[in-house]
């Protein structure tokens, strides 16, 4: 089944089905690993994701307690195999960055750069430990078991309305900052309320197929310009690094003047799309989603 609650059951009915479904898919990973480890590492993080977006969109119903103790749970679930995410991307951003700018440069220049950059790369993945698989698993196993434990203390539209306003308004706070004061931990932080906001629209994708079909659509394309606008700053500052003195300071300056440019054009798109997407009230979002789930349900 699709990451959405149904119309045609109890609420706490579909946050314990959509919560078995991601647990389940994460455990499938986890048991094909030996031909796709990689892959099983990524699905693992992103059904932690999913879980900890749909136990905020009913934390108030949820109950503090159950929701710190959950929350933590596949938190700690992802951060047990996120390894140095930075050195894995910084290749790719590098070579991102060099395509764009293609017919204006010589990537010949730049070839010193990149060869630090992947030499960084392949020694974090050499030192990377090798997951505990069997841990996992068992980790797993007891999450799902404790889903029968995430009882609502209310329904229909009650029980989501608190998470879905509450992480909203977070996020136009979090967009209010990032114009205040962009710096990156500021836009770091704007891009995971922006997430949390795009999963709790496809979870109500069913109130309006159409409407929030091109609401998450639009809070992922958000999310990707801040995502690609991070690794940006992380290559940034990798061009100050140690291991990089060697390399002729003109170089290392002619990439950081690109990493410059780029950056402000993704922050200009990214401010753009989001006050049209954060441009509602949390109390008029609140009304009119609450009217479409009265029109869902009857």
């Amino acid at each position: 089944m699709p990451y959405r609650l149904k119309m045609q059951e109890s609420t706490e009915a579909s946050v314990q089905r959509i919560a078995i479904e991601q647990i389940e898919r994460a455990q499938s990973a986890l048991q094909d690993r030996a031909d796709d480890p990689v892959n099983a590492i990524h699905v693992l993080r992103q059904r932690c994701k999913k879980l900890r977006a749909l136990l905020r969109l009913v934390r108030p119903a949820l109950g503090d307690k159950r929701y710190r103790k959950e929350n933590r749970r596949f938190r700690d679930l992802a951060r047990r195999v996120a390894g140095n995410r930075d050195d894995q991307v910084l290749v790719e951003t590098f070579e991102r960055l060099l395509n764009l700018h293609a017919a204006e440069l010589d990537r010949r220049h730049y070839s010193a750069i990149r060869r630090k950059l992947v030499a960084r790369r392949d020694a974090t993945l050499e030192g990377a430990d090798t997951p505990d698989w069997e841990g996992l698993a068992s980790a797993l196993s007891d999450a799902r078991d404790a889903v029968a434990g995430w009882t609502l203390a209310s329904q229909g539209y009650a029980a989501v309305s608190g998470g879905l306003v509450g992480s909203y308004t977070q996020a136009r706070e979090a967009l209010r900052e990032a114009r205040r004061t962009p710096s990156t931990a500021a836009h770091h932080e704007w891009r995971k309320r922006v997430k949390y906001h795009r999963h709790h629209c496809e979870l109500l994708r069913p109130l309006w197929t159409a409407a929030f079909k091109m609401r998450a659509q639009e809070a992922h394309r958000l999310s990707d310009l801040l995502g690609e606008d991070h690794d940006l700053a992380m290559l940034g500052l990798a061009l100050d690094a140690e291991d990089m003195q060697r390399i002729g300071p003109e170089r290392r300056e002619a990439l950081s003047r690109l990493v410059g440019r780029r950056r402000h054009t993704l922050q200009g798109d990214a401010e753009a799309l989001g006050q049209r997407l954060f441009a509602e009230s949390p109390k008029a979002l609140n009304k009119r989603v609450e009217c479409y789930w009265q029109i869902a349900r009857a």
